[in-house]
């Protein structure tokens, strides 16, 4: 055992680590991704200084504060508490590249926390950021714009507002909202990502009173797949002509709100798989072969169409 390298956690009703965890001195990936909560999180785990790969589980508790500084050869780490961790150990984690940060709470002297993380923050490739309580909005700003390396960010929580700068990262590529309540001017930042191939957009993407979505022309230039899922409260959709000239894959789910389809979707001339489920029954009536919006569709050469939602669509 002493010699084990990969150790995966899976039980629903284990409540803390056993203490003789600490002598998995080579392990390399400690997989903790259990949902219970309260999971006890001993600072044993700074013993294991081989350690590539540390997922801890959704929530958990430290008795104080988990020092994860030793870790020096950690390459990925899930679920970084800014309630029980030290953001400041982050600056030792050199060879970190991908990191789940929860913020559930405002942190104090983050200016000089992102300074002394900032060489590290830049090599981070894959950045998940998971707001929690609406903490600290223009915090999670700041982090984001600490990560300007990054091909993938996913942002959980509100935020209303994307860094300004976003549009000037060289490797995003993909990008995945969740309920991240933006204001419907932020869709002018997103349009304007030059290397953005994947965009997912899902629940409460956009603040509830937002009902129209506008694409517009030359926006999007580089996007191939396209998720909306989840966004009731959109009530109409525009594509002007010219807007993701890319784009290959278009999915879209739950989105009770829309009764047509954009007639700009006719545009897309490299678009070759798109899937609809779970719209009202007045969309998916349109979109029959003699349906008033089949005409916007019929070039693409994969149409996946599931079944309509059955229940009423949202109070506007």
């Amino acid at each position: 055992m002493v010699h084990l390298r990969f150790l995966s956690v899976m039980d629903s009703n284990i409540k803390t680590f056993p203490p003789s965890l600490g002598n998995l001195v080579c392990l390399q990936t400690l997989d903790f991704r259990v949902w219970n909560d309260g999971v006890v999180i001993p600072n044993v785990i700074m013993k294991m200084k081989q350690l590539r790969h540390l997922y801890l589980p959704w929530t958990y508790i430290a008795k104080g504060t988990l020092e994860l500084s030793t870790l020096g050869h950690l390459q990925t780490l899930y679920n970084l508490s800014s309630e029980y961790c030290d953001l400041k150990d982050v600056g030792r984690l050199t060879n970190l590249r991908k990191l789940r940060i929860r913020v559930s709470r405002s942190l104090q002297n983050l200016e000089e926390i992102l300074k002394s993380t900032g060489n590290t923050l830049n090599r981070i490739r894959s950045l998940i950021m998971f707001m929690e309580n609406n903490s600290g909005e223009e915090q999670a700003r700041q982090i984001v714009s600490s990560c300007q390396g990054i091909y993938k960010l996913t942002l959980l929580g509100k935020i209303a507002e994307l860094p300004k700068e976003l549009h000037n990262y060289p490797n995003l590529t993909k990008l995945t909202l969740f309920d991240s309540g933006l204001k419907e001017d932020q869709m002018g930042i997103l349009e304007k990502l030059p290397n953005l191939t994947i965009l997912m957009l899902l629940g409460g993407a956009f603040e509830e009173y937002t009902k129209i979505l506008v694409f517009s022309k030359g926006g999007f230039p580089s996007l191939q797949f396209f998720d909306v899922n989840g966004m009731d409260r959109i009530t109409e959709w525009r594509v002007e002509e010219g807007a993701m000239p890319r784009l290959c894959r278009l999915t879209i789910k739950y989105c009770m709100g829309l009764t047509t389809l954009p007639d700009g979707l006719r545009y897309l001339t490299n678009l070759r798989e798109l899937t609809i489920k779970g719209l009202c029954r007045e969309l998916h009536r349109r979109i029959e072969e003699d349906g008033e919006d089949f005409y916007k569709i019929q070039h693409v050469p994969s149409l996946v169409i599931g079944e309509p939602d059955n229940k009423p669509p949202p109070m506007q």
